[in-house]
């Protein structure tokens, strides 16, 4: 039972991916986030933009 659980965990990690790109684009959404609130929508939308060009450019 331990090694059916084991590899359906490794198997979701092959499929969808490490979690580097999304905790390196984690800081920049949040950051994003928290900017939309005090200023204009274009200033937070591009850094959140960059996070999700971060995401999108590790592939691990």
């Amino acid at each position: 039972m331990r090694l059916k659980i084991i590899l359906l965990a490794l198997v979701s990690l092959l499929f969808s991916g490490c979690i580097v790109g999304t905790v390196a684009a984690l800081p920049f959404k949040a950051v994003g986030a928290v900017t939309n609130v005090v200023a204009p929508d274009v200033v937070g939308d591009s850094i959140s933009g960059v996070g999700t060009i971060v995401d999108a450019a590790i592939p691990f």
